[in-house]
C-alpha cells in the first residue's frame, strides 16, 4: 500500500502503467511501452526517493514519463540528497534520458559547470554514447553520482541571511525541509516516494543507492552539513561576488555562462554538440569544417550532429530582455 510506505515493484508498475495511460490519451505514441515501463520501475526500486508523473519540460511541448525527487549522492564519503528529473522520451530507449538537476529556490547551480549547465540540464559522456541494448537509466544516474564525487554541480545560493537565523540556516542543509511540516519545501515532498494519487510515503523497495538497504526516509539532515551546500572548502560566495562586480546579483556570472566557448561572446543560437557542451551555433558548424574532434576536450567527436538547446536559448532571451528595458 502507498500510504504505508511498502510500495512493491507491482505498486510502482501499476503507477507506471497509469501514467502511459495518461501520455497515450494526450496524444504521445510510445514506442516500446513495455520497456519504457521497466526501465522506469527498475529505476524507482533502486532510487526509492524519485517518484512518477506526466511531466513537461521546460522548453518542450511535449509530454514525457517523468521520475522526479532525489538521489542520493556522495562527496568526501558523506551521503546528501541531490533533487532531480529525468525525463524519458516516448522512443526510449533508442534516444537517451534527458536528466536535469533541480535546485530550490536558495539553491543554485555551479557557472561554468563542465556537466551541468545553468538551467540544470545534465551532459555525460554516457548520455552520448548511449546504447539502446546496453545503456541503463541507472547507470546513467551513477554517472551522474560520480561527477557529484568529484566536482558537486550544486550549492547554497549566495545569500546576507539575517543574524537570528544565520544558525539555524547553517545546520540544515537548503534542500531539507526544516524541522518538521512547517516550511517543508517541495523537494523535501518529493523524497517521498509517491506512486498513486494520494498515496504518498517512503518506499521500502530493495536495492537503494549505495548497495545497501533503503531507511525508510531520509535522516533528518546529513551530517555534517554538505561541504559543497555549506561552501566549506570553496568560497563560492565570495567567488560570485568578485566575478559580479562586488554587486548583489549574479548577473555577470551567469553571462558568463551564456557565452560561447569558442568566441567568447554572449550566444543567441545556442545549440548542442556531441562533445555534450554547448556552443554558438555559427562558430562550432564554422570549426566542424575543418576539425572532428570537440574545441574544448580535443577528443574525436561520435558526430556532427547539433541540436538546438532551446532552454539556453529562452535564459538568455530573459537575461537580454532585462537590459533592454
Amino acid at each position: 500500500m502507498f500510504g504505508s510506505g511498502n510500495a512493491t515493484k507491482n505498486d510502482m508498475k501499476a503507477a507506471v502503467k497509469e501514467i502511459q495511460k495518461e501520455l497515450k490519451t494526450a496524444g504521445i505514441k510510445i514506442h516500446d511501452s513495455s520497456k519504457q515501463a521497466s526501465d522506469a520501475v527498475e529505476t524507482l526500486a533502486k532510487f526509492p526517493y524519485l517518484r512518477p508523473s506526466m511531466g513537461v519540460m521546460q522548453g518542450s511541448g511535449s509530454k514525457f514519463l517523468k521520475l522526479e525527487g532525489t538521489v542520493q549522492m556522495y562527496y568526501q564519503n558523506q551521503g546528501y540528497y541531490v533533487p532531480l528529473a529525468v525525463f524519458l522520451r516516448a522512443d526510449h530507449p533508442q534516444n537517451p534520458p534527458v536528466c536535469i538537476v533541480t535546485p530550490t529556490p536558495d539553491m543554485m547551480i555551479k557557472p561554468n559547470h563542465n556537466h551541468v549547465d545553468v538551467q540544470g540540464v545534465v551532459y555525460l559522456p554516457y548520455l552520448h554514447t548511449w546504447n539502446a541494448s546496453g545503456s541503463s537509466v541507472i547507470e546513467m544516474v551513477n554517472a551522474l553520482s560520480a561527477v557529484f564525487q568529484r566536482e558537486p554541480f550544486i550549492f547554497k545560493r549566495p545569500a546576507q541571511p539575517p543574524a537570528a537565523a544565520t544558525q539555524s540556516a547553517a545546520a540544515t542543509p537548503p534542500y531539507r525541509a526544516p524541522g518538521g511540516a512547517e516550511g517543508a519545501t517541495k523537494v523535501a515532498a518529493a523524497e517521498q516516494p509517491v506512486y498513486a494519487k494520494g498515496g504518498r510515503g517512503p518506499s521500502s523497495a530493495a536495492g537503494a543507492e549505495g548497495g545497501g538497504t533503503p531507511a525508510s526516509k531520509p535522516p533528518a539532515r546529513p551530517v555534517p552539513p554538505p561541504p559543497p551546500l555549506s561552501l566549506k572548502g570553496l568560497d563560492l560566495n565570495k567567488e560570485a561576488r568578485q566575478r559580479a562586480g562586488q554587486n548583489d546579483n549574479l548577473d555577470e556570472v551567469l553571462e558568463d555562462a551564456f557565452r560561447c566557448p569558442i568566441s567568447m561572446e554572449v550566444m543567441t543560437d545556442p545549440v548542442f554538440a556531441t562533445d555534450g557542451h554547448t556552443y554558438e551555433r555559427t562558430e562550432i558548424e564554422r570549426w566542424l569544417k575543418s576539425h572532428t574532434t570537440s574545441p574544448l576536450t580535443n577528443e574525436v567527436l561520435p558526430g556532427k550532429d547539433l541540436v538546438p538547446n532551446h532552454n539556453l536559448r529562452s535564459q538568455i532571451r530573459e537575461y537580454r530582455d532585462r537590459f533592454d528595458k
